[in-house]
């Protein structure tokens, strides 16, 4: 059974195509690539899959559970890194961090500072005077402190300098090697074919 199973899942909005009839499968353990251009409906599917949006028609199960009905359970376990980060400006890195790690079970902190290390992220500044890409450092520390079994990965390297875009995909393969499964979505095949052991390619709403 796969970690991710999506069977003929459809989104509209009024009128307005999202996906359509979207079938695949994640295994455990696998980096999947899920690679189309803007507008594709790659955010949608993702959006779907964390319950953050409902399905028009069609299922889709994450841990063997159907995301429509068990959302937040789901959650517990997921790491997500949206493609556009947005926070409070007024607030520290280090609060934020910490006010995000309240939600999950465990003390974070060592975790939390491990990963700010790795990714040069300065702890005691606030919000309001980080770069966009320093802001996106935020969101990889956020999306990975609870130690998640499912990441997904939405344009995560927009923002990130070459060197930082290595030492993130680094990263990522480190967490994949100690058993997290990882659902990568990108319009960039060259980071694909760099990371990725398999890749599904939506294009206007439907699986190619």
């Amino acid at each position: 059974m796969g970690i991710i199973e999506v069977r003929n899942l459809t989104k509209f909005y009024g009128k307005s195509r999202g996906i359509v009839d979207v079938s695949f499968d994640v295994q455990e353990g696998e980096i999947f690539g899920f690679i189309g251009p803007n507008g594709a409906g790659k955010s949608t599917t993702i959006r779907l899959l964390l319950s953050l949006i409902h399905p028009t028609k069609g299922r889709a199960t994450v841990f063997g559970k159907d995301v429509t009905t068990h959302g937040p359970e789901i959650r517990k376990d997921i790491g997500y890194l949206p493609s556009e980060v947005y926070y409070y400006e007024g607030m520290k890195v280090l609060d934020l961090l910490k006010y995000s790690a309240s939600f999950y079970e465990g003390d974070s902190t060592d975790r939390m500072k491990e990963l700010a290390d790795v990714m040069e992220l300065e702890l005691n500044r606030r919000i309001s005077d980080l770069s966009y890409g320093n802001k996106k450092k935020v969101g990889i520390v956020q999306g990975l402190l609870h130690s998640p079994k499912l990441l997904f990965l939405d344009e995560p390297t927009a923002g990130l300098d070459p060197l930082m875009q290595r030492k993130f995909f680094d990263l990522i393969r480190a967490e994949n090697a100690r058993g997290v499964t990882v659902f990568f979505s990108s319009h960039i095949l060259g980071e694909v074919q760099r990371l990725c052991t398999r890749v599904g390619i939506i294009r206007e709403g439907k699986m190619v």
